[in-house]
């Protein structure tokens, strides 16, 4: 066990933690916990549910009496950095990609030449889109989306956007600046809540002898929890039905039109399985596409605490050096776009106690290095995955027209992010 001075003590207690909870984190660094097993993947029939269109008339309905009623709220992580899309540029400037994006440069919403100011935003905040007379961000496409998916009937639109410290006020400015304009477009009225990841998310690591980790000054070293930190924004947002999307999963305008009508099905379908669950725990229904070769996890049949459950699984939980584990993990034919209706709330209306349906020990670590130092960092588990693991779950096929992903400025030269109607 680990010794602490009166000053660690009061780091820790600074960082709203307590030394029992350090002394847990480190203790799931030095004896991580086992794989993810493994069942068989979740297929069409088999934990993939597919809707018919003779469906579609009965959830449309369901998702919009919640929508009039104001159940209905969207939740946006919009952490991540601007400058993780353009890492390419690092490389070889005649690699093939630096010399598209170079060629290509009058065809993206933002200006190829202002790149120190472009590397300094969140992602949330690049220019993506170009229409006539003006260009939105994915946090501006996020607002007219939740327009047509989560207005209420006074027109009340309910936004959560979790965004990075440090950028709150640029958030609000973007969004001052465009209320006059979405607002008048879409006739709703936003209501956006900005919120950051919280210092008692943050992990502890340890180095390469096990002990803790401190930085050349001798304290002890806190990193970001990864995306599962963000239970406690979600739990706090106080919504009831919530639908979650990443930031970078936007199209413009005149394609937008099949993300509208599966954002509300998964509405529906929520407010379906809430009329037939007992409601002892939070509900989820995951959208997820089929497979095609996309990096990142997808829906499995796993053994788990409760005996077999259907769960988002990532690379990073499978054993891949297990022969048979790996071919399982290939054989995935779903994706798991990040694309979820979540109900919070119980029958009475009560919400739920997120923290008490997480499986604490589905944690990632990660080697990284600080200060030129090799480090094994503790990340919590994932809001998707561990995070939502105790949850009721239903996986629902998705078409791939409602899954644009923008992991590198190059994507936006892809034609989901191409506007028809342009300047």
């Amino acid at each position: 066990m680990e010794a602490f001075s009166t000053e660690d003590r009061a780091r820790i207690a600074a960082q709203g933690l307590t030394v029992e909870e350090v002394e847990r984190q480190a203790a799931l660094l030095r004896d991580p916990p086992p794989a993810v097993k493994l069942l068989r993947p979740c297929t069409a029939g088999d934990g993939v549910t597919r809707i018919g269109e003779e469906e579609h008339a009965e959830l449309l309905a369901l998702a919009a009496e919640a929508a009039r009623a104001g159940r209905l709220s969207k939740f946006v992580p919009a952490s991540g950095a601007a400058s993780r899309m353009f890492e390419f540029l690092a490389r070889d400037p005649d690699h093939p990609d630096a010399r598209r994006f170079r060629d290509n440069a009058s065809s993206f919403a933002f200006d190829p030449g202002d790149l120190p100011a472009l590397l300094a935003l969140p992602k949330g905040l690049l220019p993506f889109h170009r229409y006539a007379g003006a260009v939105r961000t994915p946090f501006e496409e996020h607002l007219v989306e939740a327009a047509a998916t989560v207005r209420d009937a006074a027109g009340v639109c309910r936004v959560h956007v979790t965004v990075p410290p440090g950028h709150r006020a640029a958030f609000e400015a973007v969004l001052e600046g465009a209320r006059p304009r979405l607002e008048g477009e879409t006739g709703a009225r936003f209501e956006v809540r900005f919120s950051e990841q919280a210092p008692s998310t943050d992990t502890v690591a340890i180095d390469e002898r096990g002990a803790l980790f401190r930085d050349s000054e001798g304290r002890l070293l806190f990193r970001p929890g990864g995306h599962g930190a963000l239970l406690k924004n979600l739990a706090e947002s106080g919504g009831d039905v919530v639908l979650v999307k990443n930031v970078d999963n936007v199209v413009p305008d005149d394609l937008r039109a099949p993300t509208i009508l599966w954002k509300r099905l998964l509405a529906g379908c929520l407010v379906r399985l809430e009329r037939t669950s007992t409601r002892m725990r939070p509900l989820r229904v995951c959208g997820v596409v089929r497979n095609e070769g996309e990096p990142g996890g997808g829906p499995f049949w796993v053994r788990g605490p409760r005996g077999e459950t259907r769960q988002i699984v990532e690379s990073a939980q499978v054993d891949l050096a297990n022969p048979g584990q790996a071919a399982i993990f290939r054989a995935a034919t779903h994706f798991n776009p990040v694309d979820l209706a979540c109900s919070l709330r119980d029958a009475s209306g009560r919400p739920f106690d997120l923290p008490r349906f997480v499986d604490e020990r589905a944690v990632f670590i990660a080697k990284k290095t600080h200060e030129g130092r090799t480090l094994f960092a503790l990340e919590r588990p994932g809001l998707w995955n561990g995070a939502m693991a105790l949850w009721e779950t239903v996986f629902v096929e998705v078409p791939k027209e409602t899954f644009a992903p923008v992991k590198t400025a190059l994507d936006l030269l892809r034609p989901e992010h191409r506007p028809r109607r342009q300047t």
